[in-house]
């Protein structure tokens, strides 16, 4: 599984620096940036210090629509619950979300906001899932670095997760034909959209055991709608 880390609109350079020292500490390389200050300003590469290589490489996009364009699975973080997901996951249970996954999915984008006001509404809802990192203050408050360290680090843990399941592989094809084949029934039967959106939000948690169990059954009593 290949993870992205996706900065949008960073504004500071120590932020953005740091970001990439959490990302390579942690074994992660794949930065990409969405409008970005400075990202290969002096301070930006003095505070990435021996991770200047994921500066220098770091994909530039102008919308975060076109950053997760090629994604499988996108997670977006927020200093505490949105409305705009009505599911909020801590940072601890994505491993076992993500590794739930399998051959489903085989690349995730991990999605941060800018210093001062995070992610937009707008761009929440181009998540698959919102996730927060549960802190005891009353005002929580980490910086883009400290942020990136934290989830960094919880993603780190999906490699041996990996290596003890034995599960079914459910390919990324089937993946797409049974949420598809979702979204139609639900189509199909009226559904009122923001029901159905938050049927098909509930349906990105599912694992691999169980998507394979929903496309078995489509393929028995259902067809692709034309």
């Amino acid at each position: 599984m290949e993870i992205t880390f996706i900065l949008v609109e960073p504004a500071r350079e120590e932020n953005i620096g740091a970001a990439a020292r959490a990302m390579k500490t942690m074994g992660f390389n794949n930065l990409r940036l969405v409008n970005p200050g400075n990202y290969l300003g002096e301070r930006a590469l003095a505070t990435a210090h021996a991770s200047t290589e994921i500066l220098e490489q770091a994909v530039v996009f102008s919308t975060l629509n076109d950053a997760i364009s090629d994604i499988d699975f996108v997670v977006g973080s927020a200093a505490k619950h949105r409305n705009v997901k009505d599911d909020s996951h801590w940072v601890g249970d994505l491993p076992r979300i993500l590794s739930e996954k399998g051959a489903s999915v085989s690349s995730v984008a991990v999605v941060f906001g800018c210093e001062e006001s995070g992610l937009s509404n707008e761009d929440l809802a181009l998540c698959h899932i919102v996730s927060t990192i549960p802190m005891r203050s009353k005002y929580p408050s980490l910086n883009l670095g400290q942020a990136v360290m934290v989830y960094a680090y919880e993603l780190s843990k999906i490699n041996l997760l990996y290596s003890r399941k034995k599960e079914h592989k459910v390919t990324e094809a089937e993946y797409a034909v049974v949420r598809q084949r979702l979204t139609n029934i639900l189509t199909d039967v009226g559904m009122e959209p923001k029901i159905q959106d938050r049927i098909v939000d509930r349906f990105a948690l599912l694992g691999e055991e169980d998507i394979s169990l929903f496309h078995r059954f489509f393929q028995k009593y259902s067809k692709p709608k034309s």
